[in-house]
Formats: structure tokens, sequence, C-alpha cells
């Protein structure tokens, strides 16, 4: 709120216009994969840093972030439970979507993973 006011003493736009101008993000909550083992998980979590970095501009602060121009996706292992934390988010749906999919297919390709239900 604080920082809503302060844009707004700054400019002559109204709340309305600024709200038109913001651009829309979709996001996903935090998905929870469960993996095996602690030691799947980091074998798991270390492959999709190596490949993910050779592959993609990424950040690895905390697990891996995939950028991609319109989205990013982020990979980490949990740090209390054998599970891999992913979020996502994009432009569009559809792109989200396509970069789940994406980074899905590469992570159940260097293990078994199941999606937490109810996280």
């Amino acid at each position: 709120p604080a920082r809503t006011l302060q844009t707004l003493s700054r400019t002559q736009k109204t709340l309305a216009d600024l709200r038109d101008i913001i651009p829309i993000y979709y996001s996903t909550p935090e998905m929870r994969l469960d993996c095996i083992s602690d030691e799947e998980k980091f074998i798991i979590a270390e492959k999709a840093k190596n490949y993910f970095t050779a592959n993609f501009e990424c950040s690895t602060i905390d697990g891996v972030r995939i950028k991609f121009g319109d989205g990013w996706g982020l990979v980490r292992a949990s740090n209390t439970q054998p599970v891999i934390d992913c979020r996502f988010e994009a432009k569009t749906e559809n792109r989200m979507i396509e970069i789940i999919n994406s980074v899905m297919e590469k992570l159940n390709s260097f293990g078994t993973l199941h999606l937490s239900i109810g996280h």
C-alpha cells in the first residue's frame, strides 16, 4: 500500500490508469514434487542445475531459476524434506503451461517424481 501511494504521488495518472498499464503475469503456487529419498532429491536438483545452466540463462541462488524471455521456472531442493520445489511464471497462461511442461519433462528424465497434492 505505501509503495502504491508513493507511486500515485509522483504521477498525474489515476490508480485506474496505472492498473491498465501494469502487465499481468500468470504464476503457479509452489509445486512440491516428492522424491524417493533425500539422496535422490539432491541428485535430481544437481542434474537440473547442470542441464538448465548449460542450455538457458539461469540464476543459481537457492536452486536454479531458468529465465525464458517471457517467463521463468524455479527448481530447488527442499531443505527439510525429500522434495523438489518448483514455481513458474509467464506473461500468458498458455506460455506458463509450456514452460511447466518443458521443465517437468526434463525433471522427470532425471528421476522419479510425484506431484504432492495439497501443498
